[in-house]
């Protein structure tokens, strides 16, 4: 259980910094490409993404989803499962743990920076590769979403993009996060030029109950087909 919820952090998964909230007021001047074509031309980018630096980020919390950060790098290859290390804030009840992580092999292993290792399989929609591919994972998110709209151009650390807002139905962004049960809020950045990298996602889980706040979801992805090199252990 414990590698998949993991799992689900490497795929909303998968910068080198946390998150901040959403900008209030992006540039709206001039003509602003189609929100369908922005993410369409996003979705088809990710089939050429071979790696990438990801920063998760979790504000709230989501059942069966104990883990607050995770940082690293994935690829795509080898094949079948693809490989990612990085570190991971986890909460376990009142108390939070520090890991450090690499799935490689289609297993999780996990050390505590105390000596603890621990090893498990990884679920396989949830493996790098399946998240980083041509068809599932991430991709899935941007086909998925419902009413989009682009709100304007924004710089995101010094990367100009677009913002583009919409909804994610239930049942697309639970096949990513199975936790969350209704339709949520989600804005994609989309870089301005031509590569249309995927650059940060950031999607607004409503309260279950009412004395309840929404719960927030952050990715910021970077170094795109930089190239990761393997690690034989989480430490290392």
């Amino acid at each position: 259980m414990q590698s998949r919820r993991f799992a689900l952090s490497i795929s909303l998964l998968l910068a080198i910094a946390l998150l901040g909230g959403c900008a209030a007021s992006p540039d709206t001047t001039g003509p602003l490409p189609r929100a369908r074509s922005l993410l369409d031309a996003s979705a088809d980018a990710l089939g050429q993404l071979h790696s990438v630096n990801f920063a998760f980020n979790v504000s709230g919390a989501v059942p069966g989803l104990s883990v607050r950060e995770v940082e690293g790098v994935a690829r795509r290859d080898p094949p079948p499962h693809g490989y990612a290390r990085g570190t991971a804030d986890v909460q376990h009840g009142i108390k939070r743990a520090q890991y450090e992580f690499v799935v490689a092999d289609g297993a999780l292993t996990l050390e505590n920076g105390e000596g603890l290792t621990r090893r498990e399989p990884v679920p396989q929609p949830f493996d790098p590769a399946q998240l980083l591919g041509r068809k599932n994972g991430l991709r899935t998110l941007l086909d998925g979403a419902r009413q989009p709209h682009t709100e304007g151009k924004e710089e995101l650390h010094d990367v100009p993009t677009f913002r583009v807002d919409g909804k994610l139905p239930r049942h697309v962004i639970a096949a990513v996060v199975p936790g969350v049960h209704t339709d949520v809020d989600v804005k994609f950045w989309v870089s301005q030029d031509p590569s249309r990298r995927l650059l940060r996602m950031w999607v607004q889980v409503p309260p279950r109950q009412r004395n309840e706040g929404a719960v927030m979801l952050e990715l910021a992805l970077t170094n795109h087909n930089a190239g990761v090199e393997p690690q034989s252990s989480a430490a290392g």
